[in-house]
């Protein structure tokens, strides 16, 4: 019986030297990171969100609680965290997609297609939709804003291109008051921001009626079953 415990509490010690020599070794403290997926986010926002330090074991890190902390940088949808034995760190992400920009006191700020908010390393705009005359709450980036003339901003902009038209800008100039620019610089002029499909299926049919007679300044679809037309005057 002495024999066994004496047995069993070299092997525990064995076992646990082993266990701490493979923690704590050299061999096993990441050396490489490899990050894929980065246009808009910073990579020492990134590298900040690993919290790795020099004498970081492979096998001390936890992936769940690491890929949660790059979740939680705004721009980022998801982010996926494996180890690669004996040294080497992956990390891919996957960033929002900017459907429009808002101009504030940052500077640019960008919104998914869901009405998330997240602001950008580089600060490009690509040709993306300005929305004009709404805010965007700073406290709110990474989530859903619950402004509801950005949302109706946001579901003008979407509901345009479901319907194929080029948008430059979407202007809240007040909350029953929405214009759309499109990138040839003609205004749609959408009233409330109701019946917004059918709205602009009525403007897209006049815009494909007239444009080739007629350089158009504006349509005006606020009555959706009596669309009004400006021709541009030329200078």
């Amino acid at each position: 019986m002495g024999l066994r415990v004496a047995v069993a509490a070299l092997t525990f010690v064995l076992l646990t030297e082993l266990v701490l020599a493979l923690l704590f070794s050299p061999r096993f403290r990441v050396r490489e990171v490899e990050v894929r997926g980065l246009r808009m986010v910073d990579s020492r926002a990134v590298m900040l969100c690993t919290g790795l330090r020099p004498e970081t074991g492979l096998w001390a890190i936890s992936t769940a609680k690491m890929r949660a902390r790059l979740q939680a940088i705004p721009a980022v949808e998801s982010a996926v965290v494996s180890r690669h034995w004996p040294n080497r760190l992956a990390i891919a992400v996957r960033e929002r997609i900017p459907a429009a920009f808002v101009r504030c006191g940052m500077g640019i700020v960008y919104l998914d297609r869901s009405g998330v908010a997240f602001a950008g390393s580089r600060g490009h705009t690509d040709g993306l939709p300005e929305l004009k005359g709404v805010g965007v709450n700073l406290g709110r980036l990474g989530r859903v804003q619950r402004s509801r003339d950005l949302a109706s901003a946001m579901a003008a902009l979407n509901a345009a291109q479901q319907a194929e038209l080029a948008v430059a800008q979407v202007i809240a100039r007040t909350p029953s008051d929405f214009e759309l620019i499109l990138s040839d610089g003609t205004s749609l002029r959408l009233g409330r921001p109701e019946q917004l499909a059918l709205k602009l299926s009525q403007a897209k049919v006049a815009l494909l009626q007239l444009e080739p007679l007629h350089k158009i300044e504006y349509v005006d679809v606020s009555c959706p079953d009596a669309a009004v037309w400006k021709p541009r005057l030329e200078s």
